[in-house]
């Protein structure tokens, strides 16, 4: 394949796409494994799942899912506007689970969360969209940030200012998960991302700016912003770095993942080696790993050995043409 070139913006855009399906797909085979049990990570290891090399879970389809509701379709019939609309995101979410969409061979859904499995109920029995997700101690998980990504891609600024992007978060998140530490982790991960996609390389700062922007937008409102600093500031103190299915933990081990690596591939081979949820904490990692350091920074044989091109590059045309 010959070496494709993108302006700056769209191969991060590209970046992002590609490298949470691959950080995903890389992971898949080693899920459930104690970190001492993982061993080398490498490209086409076979192990759980016991899906061919290149197929991503439930991360990868429900964030191209997400994607799908929020951009424009001007190939559909009739054409689609787009937008910000959660009832159009349970519906696909819903078209995943029971149709086999967004995903590289129709082959339907695998490893999908208990949270993330009684979201669906709930919105197959017909409850609205932003109350399907539990609030319940147990549903404190990582199946709304491992997706929610798309939020921070499609927020073209100045249309979409701060306060609207941490909200968009919090209603993306209730679909599968509206525990005010899900709705956290995510506002704080779609900051990052938007920042990163600005191209800023400081990313200690980036992390600190966004801890900073989101602890002033939640006092803002005293009343409603209360419960929300209290997650953020145990989130901000959260100690455990161990690739586990807890939204707080795979925030973490992503985001040490990336800041501690010198490249897209050093970034989900270090998100795996910590063993257990390794497809989520690869997906989550890759993605801001596939924004700052572009398409080109993703290894060759990786993408090229992904497998449901024709899902993702439609998809990624209309999210290029939707930034210009």
């Amino acid at each position: 394949m010959a070496e494709v070139r993108l302006p700056l913006t769209a191969s991060r855009l590209a970046g992002a796409v590609w490298g949470h399906l691959i950080g995903d797909a890389m992971g898949v085979p080693y899920e459930f494994r104690p970190p001492a049990e993982v061993g080398q990570v490498r490209w086409g290891a076979q192990g759980t799942h016991g899906r061919p090399s290149g197929t991503w879970s439930d991360d990868g389809a429900l964030m191209l899912a997400l994607l799908d509701s929020l951009l424009p379709d001007p190939y559909a019939q009739p054409p689609r506007a787009g937008g910000f609309d959660t009832t159009d995101q349970g519906r696909r979410a819903l078209a995943w689970a029971d149709q086999g969409a967004y995903t590289p061979d129709g082959e339907g859904r695998f490893d999908i969360g208990g949270a993330t499995s009684e979201a669906l109920s709930a919105l197959r029995r017909g409850v609205p969209a932003e109350k399907a997700g539990a609030d319940h101690e147990r549903s404190q998980s990582n199946g709304s940030l491992m997706r929610i990504l798309p939020v921070a891609l499609t927020a073209v600024e100045p249309e979409v200012k701060l306060p609207q992007l941490i909200e968009r978060a919090h209603r993306a998140s209730r679909v599968t998960h509206r525990h005010v530490s899900c709705e956290v982790a995510c506002a704080l991960y779609v900051v990052l991302a938007r920042d990163l996609l600005r191209g800023d390389p400081d990313r200690p700062r980036v992390l600190d700016t966004a801890l900073k922007r989101l602890r002033t937008f939640y006092s803002a409102d005293e009343a409603t912003g209360e419960p929300y600093r209290a997650i953020l500031d145990a989130l901000e103190a959260w100690p455990a770095r161990q690739g586990r299915g807890g939204a707080f933990d795979s925030f973490w081990s992503a985001w040490d993942a990336f800041d501690a690596a010198d490249s897209y591939a050093d970034t989900v081979k270090r998100a795996i080696r910590y063993g257990n949820d390794t497809d989520t904490t690869a997906a989550i990692a890759g993605g801001l790993a596939g924004l700052y350091w572009g398409l080109e920074g993703i290894p060759v044989e990786w993408l090229e050995g992904m497998r449901g091109g024709e899902v993702v590059r439609p998809l990624l045309g209309r999210l290029l043409a939707f930034r210009g």
